[in-house]
């Protein structure tokens, strides 16, 4: 098996027809829930950025590549003095939720007499949600205790396209906007909403009520990428 892969491999890079080049760039993307997803939260907003790698084929309209996503869908603060049985000094808990995202992209790029370039995207992966929180006597002083509450994964894929604009000013660059559905498996997961502090229940605890759903969005995104970035 390894000898054909390795043929393959250097045939790709040896051939001048197959010339090929890189893409790179960032986005901006927010999402909006649809479906079951919507039902649960209604309209709490999904930020994130974005780096993505393309690699094509010149002279071909594939690109190929990997998109890598992280955003915060939520987060609040309390400050307490009831955390710690027998101390009456306050601590300031902050709790993020995290979303985070790893997908393989495949784009086809049709061909159009046009300096607006269109294309057509799917995506598959898998979507990481997470938890996390942070106790402090303050902004300033490091945290006394730093733990996760709760963490899910799910397989995902996109579907979608968009446009690209040519930027002069900057070389090989272009302006993206783009607009993807998004569906995976069910996901347990917590919003700014679903965590109290119980402090009369044992030395106290913390009671979740996690919602589950696939996480189904419509996200719009905006970014620049750079043909032969490397």
């Amino acid at each position: 098996m390894r000898k054909p892969i390795l043929l393959l491999l250097f045939f790709i890079s040896s051939t001048p027809l197959f010339a090929q080049f890189f893409i790179a760039g960032g986005h901006l993307n927010g999402g909006l829930p649809v479906s079951r997803l919507k039902q649960e939260v209604d309209k709490l907003f999904f930020p994130t950025i974005s780096g993505i790698v393309l690699y094509e084929f010149h002279g071909q309209p594939f690109q190929v590549g990997l998109e890598l996503s992280y955003g915060v869908y939520g987060t609040k603060v309390e400050v307490r003095d009831d955390l710690y049985p027998g101390f009456s000094e306050e601590y300031r808990i902050r709790r993020n939720n995290n979303y985070t995202s790893g997908m393989t992209v495949f784009r086809f790029l049709p061909s159009v007499n046009s300096k607006i370039t269109p294309f057509v995207e799917i995506q598959a992966g898998a979507n990481f949600l997470y938890s996390r929180f942070k106790i402090r006597p303050s902004f300033f002083e490091e945290p006394v205790e730093v733990a996760s509450d709760m963490k899910d994964w799910a397989f995902s894929y996109k579907v979608g396209g968009g446009f690209q604009f040519p930027l002069p000013a900057i070389d090989g660059g272009k302006l993206e906007l783009r607009l993807n559905y998004q569906n995976s498996g069910t996901m347990r997961f917590l919003t700014k909403h679903d965590v109290n502090f119980l402090p009369d229940k044992g030395d106290g605890e913390f009671e979740y009520n996690p919602r589950q759903s696939p996480l189904q969005l419509i996200t719009a995104s905006v970014g620049i990428v750079i043909y032969d970035a490397f």
